[in-house]
Protein backbone atom coordinates (compact mmCIF):
# COMPACT_ATOMS: atom_id res chain seq x y z
CA UNK A 1 0.00 0.00 0.00
CA UNK A 2 1.74 2.96 -1.12
CA UNK A 3 1.65 7.01 0.64
CA UNK A 4 -0.74 8.88 -1.82
CA UNK A 5 1.38 11.83 -3.65
CA UNK A 6 0.90 15.27 -1.89
CA UNK A 7 -2.72 16.81 -2.71
CA UNK A 8 -1.93 19.66 -5.44
CA UNK A 9 -2.62 23.08 -4.10
CA UNK A 10 -2.75 25.08 -7.65
CA UNK A 11 -5.26 24.88 -10.50
CA UNK A 12 -2.72 25.54 -13.04
CA UNK A 13 -4.36 24.24 -15.98
CA UNK A 14 -5.17 27.99 -17.73
CA UNK A 15 -1.35 28.09 -18.67
CA UNK A 16 -0.53 24.30 -19.39
CA UNK A 17 -1.94 24.60 -22.78
CA UNK A 18 -4.11 22.06 -21.80
CA UNK A 19 -7.83 23.19 -21.03
CA UNK A 20 -9.74 22.21 -18.02
CA UNK A 21 -12.87 20.32 -18.15
CA UNK A 22 -15.39 20.67 -15.60
CA UNK A 23 -18.77 19.80 -15.37
CA UNK A 24 -21.87 22.80 -15.36
CA UNK A 25 -22.14 21.31 -11.66
CA UNK A 26 -18.74 22.49 -11.17
CA UNK A 27 -16.46 25.22 -11.23
CA UNK A 28 -15.22 27.12 -13.73
CA UNK A 29 -17.04 26.69 -16.65
CA UNK A 30 -14.38 26.29 -19.23
CA UNK A 31 -15.07 29.84 -21.58
CA UNK A 32 -12.70 28.85 -24.09
CA UNK A 33 -14.70 31.71 -26.47
CA UNK A 34 -13.09 33.88 -24.01
CA UNK A 35 -10.06 35.84 -22.63
CA UNK A 36 -9.30 34.36 -19.52
CA UNK A 37 -7.46 36.91 -17.10
CA UNK A 38 -3.61 37.22 -16.33
CA UNK A 39 -2.51 36.22 -12.35
CA UNK A 40 0.37 37.48 -11.04
CA UNK A 41 2.01 35.68 -8.49
CA UNK A 42 4.29 37.86 -7.68
CA UNK A 43 5.67 40.94 -9.22
CA UNK A 44 9.79 41.10 -9.13
CA UNK A 45 11.32 42.97 -6.24
CA UNK A 46 8.23 43.24 -4.43
CA UNK A 47 6.40 41.51 -1.31
CA UNK A 48 2.88 42.17 -2.17
CA UNK A 49 0.80 39.56 -3.93
CA UNK A 50 -2.49 40.40 -6.10
CA UNK A 51 -4.13 37.28 -7.48
CA UNK A 52 -7.03 37.83 -9.98
CA UNK A 53 -10.07 35.28 -9.63
CA UNK A 54 -11.18 33.08 -12.58
CA UNK A 55 -7.19 32.73 -13.27
CA UNK A 56 -4.18 30.67 -12.03
CA UNK A 57 -4.72 30.25 -8.23
CA UNK A 58 -2.20 31.39 -6.18
CA UNK A 59 0.33 29.63 -4.58
CA UNK A 60 -0.47 29.36 -1.25
CA UNK A 61 1.82 27.85 1.64
CA UNK A 62 0.44 25.27 3.90
CA UNK A 63 1.73 25.60 7.56
CA UNK A 64 1.40 22.81 9.72
CA UNK A 65 -1.33 22.81 12.18
CA UNK A 66 -1.15 23.87 15.42
CA UNK A 67 -2.02 20.61 16.99
CA UNK A 68 0.82 17.98 15.89
CA UNK A 69 -0.90 14.64 17.48
CA UNK A 70 -1.75 12.18 15.52
CA UNK A 71 -1.02 13.62 11.90
CA UNK A 72 0.13 10.34 10.65
CA UNK A 73 -2.75 8.30 11.36
CA UNK A 74 -5.03 7.28 8.04
CA UNK A 75 -7.70 8.79 8.02
CA UNK A 76 -9.16 7.07 4.20
CA UNK A 77 -8.20 4.19 1.79
CA UNK A 78 -8.90 5.18 -1.76
CA UNK A 79 -8.20 1.73 -3.88
CA UNK A 80 -4.41 0.89 -2.73
CA UNK A 81 -3.36 4.58 -1.63
CA UNK A 82 -3.77 6.10 1.61
CA UNK A 83 -4.80 9.69 2.45
CA UNK A 84 -3.01 10.24 6.18
CA UNK A 85 -4.57 13.05 8.30
CA UNK A 86 -1.52 15.30 8.01
CA UNK A 87 -1.73 15.05 4.49
CA UNK A 88 -5.54 16.32 5.34
CA UNK A 89 -4.37 18.80 7.35
CA UNK A 90 -2.11 20.45 5.16
CA UNK A 91 -4.55 20.74 2.45
CA UNK A 92 -7.22 22.78 4.90
CA UNK A 93 -5.07 24.88 5.97
CA UNK A 94 -4.37 25.81 2.58
CA UNK A 95 -8.12 25.95 1.89
CA UNK A 96 -9.06 27.79 4.59
CA UNK A 97 -5.99 30.59 4.13
CA UNK A 98 -7.64 31.10 0.45
CA UNK A 99 -11.34 31.14 1.95
CA UNK A 100 -10.09 33.59 4.85
CA UNK A 101 -8.42 36.23 1.90
CA UNK A 102 -10.93 36.01 -0.70
CA UNK A 103 -14.42 35.75 1.64
CA UNK A 104 -13.98 35.32 5.27
CA UNK A 105 -18.34 34.96 4.82
CA UNK A 106 -18.14 32.21 2.63
CA UNK A 107 -15.94 29.96 5.69
CA UNK A 108 -18.13 27.08 6.75
CA UNK A 109 -17.47 25.10 9.86
CA UNK A 110 -14.40 23.63 10.47
CA UNK A 111 -16.32 19.72 10.67
CA UNK A 112 -17.78 20.71 7.03
CA UNK A 113 -14.50 21.98 5.35
CA UNK A 114 -12.39 18.92 6.53
CA UNK A 115 -15.30 16.68 4.74
CA UNK A 116 -15.52 18.93 1.50
CA UNK A 117 -11.50 18.87 1.25
CA UNK A 118 -11.26 15.21 1.84
CA UNK A 119 -13.82 14.81 -0.94
CA UNK A 120 -11.81 16.21 -3.07
CA UNK A 121 -8.68 14.55 -2.48
CA UNK A 122 -10.27 11.50 -2.87
CA UNK A 123 -11.68 11.76 -6.50
CA UNK A 124 -8.05 13.91 -7.31
CA UNK A 125 -6.17 10.66 -6.07
CA UNK A 126 -8.87 8.61 -8.11
CA UNK A 127 -8.15 10.37 -11.32
CA UNK A 128 -4.11 9.85 -10.73
CA UNK A 129 -4.45 6.47 -10.03
CA UNK A 130 -6.38 6.36 -13.26
CA UNK A 131 -3.61 8.43 -15.64
CA UNK A 132 -1.16 6.19 -14.09
CA UNK A 133 -2.37 2.82 -14.92
CA UNK A 134 -3.25 4.24 -18.35
CA UNK A 135 0.45 4.63 -19.16
CA UNK A 136 0.04 8.03 -19.20
CA UNK A 137 3.17 10.49 -18.67
CA UNK A 138 4.85 13.52 -18.71
CA UNK A 139 8.20 14.39 -19.93
CA UNK A 140 10.47 16.86 -18.79
CA UNK A 141 10.40 18.96 -21.71
CA UNK A 142 6.12 19.23 -21.23
CA UNK A 143 6.80 19.93 -17.52
CA UNK A 144 9.66 22.92 -18.23
CA UNK A 145 6.97 24.33 -20.68
CA UNK A 146 4.16 23.85 -18.07
CA UNK A 147 6.71 26.18 -15.79
CA UNK A 148 8.02 28.73 -18.14
CA UNK A 149 4.23 28.94 -19.38
CA UNK A 150 3.12 29.66 -16.14
CA UNK A 151 6.06 32.22 -15.52
CA UNK A 152 5.30 34.12 -18.65
CA UNK A 153 1.22 34.46 -17.18
CA UNK A 154 2.57 35.72 -14.11
CA UNK A 155 4.91 38.28 -16.17
CA UNK A 156 7.85 36.45 -14.09
CA UNK A 157 11.32 34.47 -15.63
CA UNK A 158 11.21 30.58 -14.42
CA UNK A 159 13.92 31.46 -11.69
CA UNK A 160 11.78 34.71 -10.62
CA UNK A 161 8.74 32.20 -9.78
CA UNK A 162 10.97 29.52 -8.23
CA UNK A 163 12.50 32.55 -5.98
CA UNK A 164 8.51 33.85 -5.66
CA UNK A 165 7.31 30.46 -4.45
CA UNK A 166 10.03 29.74 -1.85
CA UNK A 167 9.70 33.46 -0.66
CA UNK A 168 6.09 32.02 0.19
CA UNK A 169 7.20 28.74 1.82
CA UNK A 170 6.52 26.39 -0.45
CA UNK A 171 9.34 24.02 -1.82
CA UNK A 172 9.80 23.93 -5.57
CA UNK A 173 10.24 19.54 -5.18
CA UNK A 174 6.63 20.26 -4.25
CA UNK A 175 5.25 22.60 -6.47
CA UNK A 176 6.64 20.75 -9.69
CA UNK A 177 5.05 17.59 -8.34
CA UNK A 178 1.89 19.34 -8.06
CA UNK A 179 2.42 20.29 -11.79
CA UNK A 180 2.57 17.34 -13.28
CA UNK A 181 -0.05 15.94 -11.43
CA UNK A 182 -2.25 18.28 -12.55
CA UNK A 183 -0.77 17.67 -16.28
CA UNK A 184 -1.81 13.85 -15.77
CA UNK A 185 -5.10 13.90 -15.06
CA UNK A 186 -6.09 17.53 -17.95
CA UNK A 187 -4.45 14.80 -20.38
CA UNK A 188 -6.47 11.60 -18.76
CA UNK A 189 -9.53 13.87 -18.87
CA UNK A 190 -8.80 15.14 -22.58
CA UNK A 191 -8.36 11.01 -23.45
CA UNK A 192 -11.58 9.75 -21.44
CA UNK A 193 -14.00 12.68 -22.40
CA UNK A 194 -12.97 15.20 -24.71
CA UNK A 195 -11.57 12.89 -26.87
CA UNK A 196 -14.74 10.90 -27.32
CA UNK A 197 -17.00 14.20 -27.80
CA UNK A 198 -18.39 13.77 -31.66
CA UNK A 199 -20.55 16.50 -32.73
CA UNK A 200 -22.52 16.07 -36.03
CA UNK A 201 -23.24 19.13 -38.58
CA UNK A 202 -27.30 18.98 -38.12
CA UNK A 203 -26.62 19.73 -34.53
CA UNK A 204 -24.58 22.13 -35.01
CA UNK A 205 -26.35 23.98 -37.68
CA UNK A 206 -29.41 24.14 -34.81
CA UNK A 207 -26.89 25.01 -32.07
CA UNK A 208 -26.07 27.49 -34.29
CA UNK A 209 -29.17 29.03 -34.93
CA UNK A 210 -30.09 28.89 -30.97
CA UNK A 211 -26.82 31.25 -30.72
CA UNK A 212 -27.57 33.99 -33.00
CA UNK A 213 -31.12 34.15 -30.73
CA UNK A 214 -29.23 34.04 -27.69
CA UNK A 215 -26.69 36.62 -29.22
CA UNK A 216 -23.65 37.79 -26.57
CA UNK A 217 -25.48 36.91 -23.30
CA UNK A 218 -22.98 35.60 -20.42
CA UNK A 219 -24.19 35.04 -16.84
CA UNK A 220 -21.91 35.76 -13.42
CA UNK A 221 -22.67 32.95 -11.37
CA UNK A 222 -23.16 31.37 -7.85
CA UNK A 223 -24.47 27.85 -7.20
CA UNK A 224 -25.42 25.25 -5.14
CA UNK A 225 -25.98 21.96 -5.61
CA UNK A 226 -27.70 19.06 -4.19
CA UNK A 227 -26.76 15.61 -5.70
CA UNK A 228 -28.82 12.78 -6.59
CA UNK A 229 -27.33 9.15 -5.65
CA UNK A 230 -26.53 6.18 -7.71
CA UNK A 231 -29.61 5.23 -9.54
CA UNK A 232 -32.03 7.49 -7.45
CA UNK A 233 -35.19 5.68 -6.43
CA UNK A 234 -38.52 7.89 -6.62
CA UNK A 235 -38.24 8.90 -3.28
CA UNK A 236 -34.58 9.69 -3.35
CA UNK A 237 -34.66 12.35 -5.92
CA UNK A 238 -37.85 13.26 -3.75
CA UNK A 239 -35.43 13.74 -0.91
CA UNK A 240 -33.41 15.67 -2.76
CA UNK A 241 -35.61 18.12 -4.09
CA UNK A 242 -37.21 18.88 -0.74
CA UNK A 243 -33.51 19.41 0.54
CA UNK A 244 -32.47 22.10 -2.31
CA UNK A 245 -36.12 23.86 -1.49
CA UNK A 246 -35.10 23.84 1.84
CA UNK A 247 -31.71 25.25 0.98
CA UNK A 248 -33.15 27.66 -1.10
CA UNK A 249 -36.05 28.57 1.57
CA UNK A 250 -32.47 29.57 3.75
CA UNK A 251 -31.03 32.09 1.21
CA UNK A 252 -34.10 33.66 0.37
CA UNK A 253 -34.65 33.85 4.19
CA UNK A 254 -31.38 35.68 4.56
CA UNK A 255 -28.58 33.23 5.23
CA UNK A 256 -25.17 34.11 2.95
CA UNK A 257 -25.30 32.28 -0.41
CA UNK A 258 -21.39 31.95 -0.30
CA UNK A 259 -21.91 29.90 3.23
CA UNK A 260 -24.31 27.61 2.62
CA UNK A 261 -22.79 26.27 -0.69
CA UNK A 262 -19.04 25.77 1.67
CA UNK A 263 -21.66 23.75 4.20
CA UNK A 264 -24.00 21.91 1.40
CA UNK A 265 -23.06 22.10 -1.58
CA UNK A 266 -21.17 19.13 -3.68
CA UNK A 267 -20.32 21.17 -6.62
CA UNK A 268 -17.05 21.28 -7.83
CA UNK A 269 -17.11 24.99 -6.63
CA UNK A 270 -18.20 24.39 -3.34
CA UNK A 271 -14.86 25.89 -1.57
CA UNK A 272 -15.24 28.81 -3.35
CA UNK A 273 -18.48 29.74 -1.79
CA UNK A 274 -20.27 28.46 -5.32
CA UNK A 275 -18.73 30.87 -7.05
CA UNK A 276 -18.61 29.83 -10.87
CA UNK A 277 -18.14 33.28 -12.58
CA UNK A 278 -18.63 33.99 -15.85
CA UNK A 279 -20.19 31.92 -18.54
CA UNK A 280 -21.55 32.23 -21.98
CA UNK A 281 -25.53 31.18 -22.07
CA UNK A 282 -24.54 29.27 -24.85
CA UNK A 283 -22.58 26.80 -22.80
CA UNK A 284 -25.35 25.88 -20.19
CA UNK A 285 -27.95 23.68 -20.49
CA UNK A 286 -31.32 25.44 -21.90
CA UNK A 287 -33.07 25.03 -19.19
CA UNK A 288 -30.73 27.11 -17.36
CA UNK A 289 -30.44 29.64 -19.72
CA UNK A 290 -34.23 30.01 -19.80
CA UNK A 291 -34.61 30.65 -16.37
CA UNK A 292 -31.67 32.58 -15.65
CA UNK A 293 -32.67 34.98 -18.34
CA UNK A 294 -35.93 35.71 -15.95
CA UNK A 295 -33.76 36.81 -12.86
CA UNK A 296 -32.71 39.88 -11.91
CA UNK A 297 -29.17 40.77 -10.78
CA UNK A 298 -28.88 39.48 -7.06
CA UNK A 299 -31.89 37.26 -7.43
CA UNK A 300 -32.35 33.44 -6.40
CA UNK A 301 -33.35 30.80 -8.95
CA UNK A 302 -35.95 28.33 -8.34
CA UNK A 303 -34.86 24.79 -8.32
CA UNK A 304 -33.81 23.42 -11.35
CA UNK A 305 -33.24 19.32 -12.04
CA UNK A 306 -30.11 18.62 -13.84
CA UNK A 307 -29.05 14.98 -14.84
CA UNK A 308 -27.03 14.28 -11.49
CA UNK A 309 -28.95 16.61 -9.05
CA UNK A 310 -30.40 20.09 -8.23
CA UNK A 311 -29.13 23.39 -9.09
CA UNK A 312 -29.71 26.61 -7.35
CA UNK A 313 -28.29 29.64 -8.46
CA UNK A 314 -27.49 33.06 -7.50
CA UNK A 315 -27.20 35.31 -10.60
CA UNK A 316 -24.34 38.18 -9.85
CA UNK A 317 -24.63 39.68 -13.10
CA UNK A 318 -25.43 40.13 -16.74
CA UNK A 319 -24.33 41.03 -19.68
CA UNK A 320 -25.81 41.84 -23.15
CA UNK A 321 -23.38 42.25 -25.69
CA UNK A 322 -22.60 41.81 -29.40
CA UNK A 323 -21.48 38.04 -29.61
CA UNK A 324 -17.89 38.16 -29.93
CA UNK A 325 -15.13 35.37 -30.48
CA UNK A 326 -11.45 35.24 -29.73
CA UNK A 327 -9.09 35.67 -31.70
CA UNK A 328 -5.31 34.68 -31.31
CA UNK A 329 -2.42 36.13 -32.82
CA UNK A 330 -0.50 32.83 -33.29
CA UNK A 331 2.85 31.50 -34.83
CA UNK A 332 3.54 27.81 -34.87
CA UNK A 333 5.86 24.92 -35.34
CA UNK A 334 5.03 22.16 -37.66
CA UNK A 335 6.97 18.73 -37.56
CA UNK A 336 5.72 16.09 -40.06
CA UNK A 337 5.55 12.37 -39.10
CA UNK A 338 4.55 9.85 -41.55
CA UNK A 339 5.62 5.99 -40.54
CA UNK A 340 6.63 4.93 -37.07
CA UNK A 341 10.08 5.89 -37.81
CA UNK A 342 9.50 9.69 -38.67
CA UNK A 343 7.33 9.84 -35.50
CA UNK A 344 9.82 8.96 -33.46
CA UNK A 345 12.17 11.46 -34.95
CA UNK A 346 9.91 14.13 -34.85
CA UNK A 347 8.90 13.85 -31.36
CA UNK A 348 12.55 14.10 -30.48
CA UNK A 349 12.95 17.26 -32.12
CA UNK A 350 10.14 18.47 -30.96
CA UNK A 351 11.74 17.85 -27.48
CA UNK A 352 14.72 19.28 -28.71
CA UNK A 353 13.17 22.43 -29.63
CA UNK A 354 11.15 22.40 -26.32
CA UNK A 355 14.52 22.46 -24.28
CA UNK A 356 15.45 25.56 -26.58
CA UNK A 357 13.01 27.54 -25.62
CA UNK A 358 13.85 26.76 -22.07
CA UNK A 359 16.97 27.97 -23.15
CA UNK A 360 16.15 31.27 -23.86
CA UNK A 361 15.95 30.47 -28.16
CA UNK A 362 13.19 32.56 -29.83
CA UNK A 363 10.39 30.90 -31.14
CA UNK A 364 10.78 32.48 -34.25
CA UNK A 365 14.04 31.24 -34.92
CA UNK A 366 13.34 27.66 -34.64
CA UNK A 367 10.27 27.91 -36.88
CA UNK A 368 12.82 29.39 -39.22
CA UNK A 369 14.83 26.50 -38.36
CA UNK A 370 12.83 23.25 -37.79
CA UNK A 371 9.42 24.16 -38.89
CA UNK A 372 8.26 21.93 -42.15
CA UNK A 373 5.38 23.93 -43.22
CA UNK A 374 6.59 25.91 -46.61
CA UNK A 375 3.40 28.45 -45.76
CA UNK A 376 5.07 30.01 -42.44
CA UNK A 377 8.30 28.75 -41.86
CA UNK A 378 10.20 31.31 -43.46
CA UNK A 379 8.07 34.04 -41.81
CA UNK A 380 9.37 32.69 -38.62
CA UNK A 381 6.54 30.51 -38.12
CA UNK A 382 3.97 34.12 -38.41
CA UNK A 383 0.28 33.25 -38.51
CA UNK A 384 -1.27 36.21 -37.79
CA UNK A 385 -4.65 36.39 -36.19
CA UNK A 386 -6.10 32.55 -36.51
CA UNK A 387 -9.95 33.24 -35.70
CA UNK A 388 -12.45 29.95 -35.10
CA UNK A 389 -12.70 27.42 -37.60
CA UNK A 390 -9.28 28.16 -39.01
CA UNK A 391 -7.90 25.09 -37.12
CA UNK A 392 -8.47 21.55 -36.74
CA UNK A 393 -10.17 21.12 -33.22
CA UNK A 394 -8.03 19.89 -31.26
CA UNK A 395 -5.68 23.12 -31.90
CA UNK A 396 -7.85 25.38 -31.66
CA UNK A 397 -9.02 23.99 -28.22
CA UNK A 398 -5.23 24.28 -26.91
CA UNK A 399 -4.80 27.32 -28.95
CA UNK A 400 -7.77 29.64 -26.62
CA UNK A 401 -6.39 28.27 -23.70
CA UNK A 402 -3.01 30.03 -23.58
CA UNK A 403 -2.42 32.97 -22.07
CA UNK A 404 -0.80 35.03 -24.69
CA UNK A 405 2.98 34.49 -24.50
CA UNK A 406 2.73 30.85 -23.94
CA UNK A 407 3.83 27.89 -26.14
CA UNK A 408 2.04 24.70 -25.86
CA UNK A 409 3.33 21.39 -25.65
CA UNK A 410 3.93 19.37 -28.51
CA UNK A 411 0.31 18.58 -30.45
CA UNK A 412 0.17 15.47 -32.47
CA UNK A 413 -3.24 15.91 -35.31
CA UNK A 414 -2.92 13.86 -38.42
CA UNK A 415 0.68 12.87 -39.59
CA UNK A 416 2.32 16.04 -38.21
CA UNK A 417 3.20 17.25 -34.72
CA UNK A 418 2.08 21.20 -33.54
CA UNK A 419 4.11 23.48 -31.30
CA UNK A 420 1.26 26.67 -31.16
CA UNK A 421 2.92 30.14 -29.70
CA UNK A 422 0.12 32.52 -28.26
CA UNK A 423 1.11 35.96 -28.89
CA UNK A 424 -1.39 38.13 -28.36
CA UNK A 425 -5.33 37.63 -28.31
CA UNK A 426 -9.07 40.09 -28.94
CA UNK A 427 -12.52 39.54 -29.23
CA UNK A 428 -13.83 39.84 -32.55
CA UNK A 429 -17.51 40.88 -33.73
CA UNK A 430 -19.17 37.21 -34.79
CA UNK A 431 -19.34 37.17 -38.18
CA UNK A 432 -21.74 35.12 -40.43
CA UNK A 433 -19.11 32.68 -41.42
CA UNK A 434 -17.43 32.35 -38.22
CA UNK A 435 -20.91 31.39 -36.57
CA UNK A 436 -20.53 27.70 -36.96
CA UNK A 437 -17.51 27.57 -35.61
CA UNK A 438 -18.33 29.54 -32.64
CA UNK A 439 -21.47 27.27 -32.05
CA UNK A 440 -19.56 23.96 -32.34
CA UNK A 441 -17.32 25.55 -30.13
CA UNK A 442 -19.26 26.42 -27.36
CA UNK A 443 -21.74 23.15 -27.96
CA UNK A 444 -18.93 20.75 -27.39
CA UNK A 445 -18.10 23.17 -24.25
CA UNK A 446 -21.66 22.19 -22.94
CA UNK A 447 -21.28 18.60 -23.90
CA UNK A 448 -18.00 17.78 -22.16
CA UNK A 449 -19.06 19.66 -18.69
CA UNK A 450 -22.19 17.11 -19.19
CA UNK A 451 -20.39 14.16 -19.36
CA UNK A 452 -17.17 15.29 -17.32
CA UNK A 453 -19.47 15.06 -14.41
CA UNK A 454 -21.11 11.82 -15.40
CA UNK A 455 -17.56 10.61 -15.99
CA UNK A 456 -16.20 11.69 -12.34
CA UNK A 457 -18.66 9.69 -10.43
CA UNK A 458 -18.59 6.56 -12.29
CA UNK A 459 -15.11 6.03 -11.67
CA UNK A 460 -15.62 7.34 -8.06
CA UNK A 461 -18.25 4.52 -7.76
CA UNK A 462 -15.95 2.07 -9.06
CA UNK A 463 -12.95 2.74 -6.70
CA UNK A 464 -12.69 0.91 -3.40
CA UNK A 465 -13.25 4.07 -0.64
CA UNK A 466 -13.04 3.64 3.29
CA UNK A 467 -13.17 6.72 5.81
CA UNK A 468 -11.49 5.66 8.57
CA UNK A 469 -12.52 8.58 10.66
CA UNK A 470 -16.20 8.86 11.40
CA UNK A 471 -16.32 12.68 11.41
CA UNK A 472 -15.53 12.67 7.81
CA UNK A 473 -17.92 10.65 6.49
CA UNK A 474 -20.50 12.20 4.96
CA UNK A 475 -24.29 10.95 3.56
CA UNK A 476 -22.77 10.35 0.20
CA UNK A 477 -18.93 9.76 1.07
Amino acid sequence: MSLKRRPILLALSIVLGTAPVLTWAGTPFLNRNTLLPTTSVMAPGTTTHTYLENSVEAPTAAPLPENTQNLDKVVAVVNDNIITSMQLEQRVSAVRARLQTQDPNAMPPEDILRRQVLQQMILQDIELQIAHRAGIKVDKGTLDQAIGNLAQANHLTSDQLRQALTNQGQSWKSFTNDLRDRILVDRLMQQEVESRVHIGPDEVKTFAQQLKEMGGVSFDLQQIFIPLPDNPTPDAVNAARREAEQVRDRVVAGESFARLAGQVSSGHDALQGGRIGWVKAGELPPSVTQTLLQLKAGEISPVIPGPTGFHIFKLLDVKHAQPTVTEVKTAMIVLRAGNGLQLQEAEARAQDIQQALQNGTRFSELARNYSQDSSTAAGGGEMGWVAPGQLPDSLERTLVTLQPGGVSSPIREGDAIYILHSQAQRQQPVEEKQIMAAARMQLYNRIVHERMDEWQRRIRDGAYIEILEPDLRSSNA
